[in-house]
């Protein structure tokens, strides 16, 4: 990161996780190979070299504050205690608490992203290196319900997102490198009922913001009880 601006990073630790947690445990501290989720993606952004970070949490989650809070990280921790009604409205918040500008850029990731030793700071010089509005992590490991696809043309810029890429065997991976002036489009997208970040991607695609792809090494977005296998497979 020599000659870049500091690394500000966030994370989006706000969904309920019902689907995986036990009755009673919270999504951020299930154990990954002997290590909370909240800890691995920690972890790989201070292996990224942030400076600053901010994680979003919901009401019900102060024990994951609590966790996060005893431990010590090479970078200044600030949090957002807020139950969104989507992956979207969290992103937009911790986004805005961390641009300082509409041309800096900042890494976000959610909470479930499992990737290898290096992975966020392969990621970050990559599409640090491009002049992308929103530079998104590909992987061609597809273990989700629900994946969306992503289409790229030859100069890794993305031409479809979701149904118009259902072709692609690239998947978006859960973590992103994004430019401040999105967030023009922020109001908008609240107003007009934008439901989901998938959803907020398209609609920035559509208004001729710049998406870039960068294939990564496979990753994988634990959801289920049974990724939990998968991940420490990968890990392995």
């Amino acid at each position: 990161m020599t000659g870049q601006p500091a690394l500000r990073a966030g994370v989006i630790a706000a969904g309920a996780g019902e689907r995986l947690s036990p009755a009673g445990s919270l999504k951020p501290l299930v154990p990954v190979a002997g290590r909370t989720l909240i800890d691995r993606v920690l972890g790989s952004i201070a292996d990224a070299g942030a400076t600053e970070v901010v994680i979003i949490i919901n009401a019900l989650s102060l024990p994951v504050k609590e966790h996060v809070s005893a431990a010590r990280w090479p970078f200044a921790i600030r949090w957002i205690v807020e139950t969104t009604p989507s992956s979207m409205h969290s992103f937009l918040l911790v986004l805005d608490a961390l641009a300082q500008g509409t041309n800096d850029r900042v890494l976000i990731s959610t909470v479930d992203t499992v990737v290898s030793e290096g992975a966020f700071a392969d990621f970050v010089a990559a599409a640090g290196a491009g002049d992308a509005d929103v530079t998104l992590a590909l992987t061609t490991l597809v273990d989700d319900e629900r994946p969306l696809r992503v289409a790229m043309d030859a100069d890794r810029r993305v031409v479809a997102i979701g149904a118009g890429a259902a072709a692609s065997p690239f998947v978006t991976a859960g973590y992103y490198f994004v430019r401040g002036r999105v967030l023009d489009e922020a109001e908008g997208a609240r107003r007009d009922g934008v439901a989901a970040l998938r959803m907020f991607l398209g609609r920035l695609a559509e208004r001729g913001y710049r998406i870039d792809g960068v294939v990564m090494p496979d990753s994988i977005d634990v959801d289920r009880p049974s990724d939990v296998a998968v991940a420490e497979r990968l890990l392995q």
